[in-house]
């Protein structure tokens, strides 16, 4: 599958979700998987899992209330809190560890040329 078609992909799940969303309703449908819904959309869209981690991450924190009787207020969103920093994590953890990779070569090549330059 292209990029492109991944990103029509996208806006479909995303509008089809915004148009079907209905926040104000206490339905596990729309307080948990319409907008997981919506962050597959977005995530076909932008192809970056870190910037869906930390939106979903953000808005299930605001959203947590452990006194609630409702499971995905009080369990649901959590987890996805947890999940969304393990993403993060690992992600720049990730990162990190390619730019490391990537300047590796790089760095000892200098540090043999300032040996060569002070016998």
């Amino acid at each position: 599958m292209t990029a492109l078609n991944e990103r029509f992909i996208g806006v479909a799940l995303t509008l089809g979700s915004i148009f079907i969303i209905d926040l104000n309703q206490m339905t596990p449908m729309h307080q948990l998987w319409l907008p997981l819904l919506l962050a597959t959309g977005a995530y076909f869209m932008t192809q970056s899992l870190m910037a869906v981690a930390i939106a979903c991450g953000t808005l299930a924190y605001i959203h947590i209330n452990s006194a609630s009787p409702f499971w995905v207020e009080s369990t649901a969103y959590p987890i996805i809190v947890l999940l969304s920093v393990a993403v993060i994590m690992v992600t720049l953890i990730g990162r990190f560890r390619q730019r490391i990779a990537a300047t590796h070569e790089a760095r000892w090549a200098q540090r043999r040329d300032t040996n060569k330059d002070n016998p």
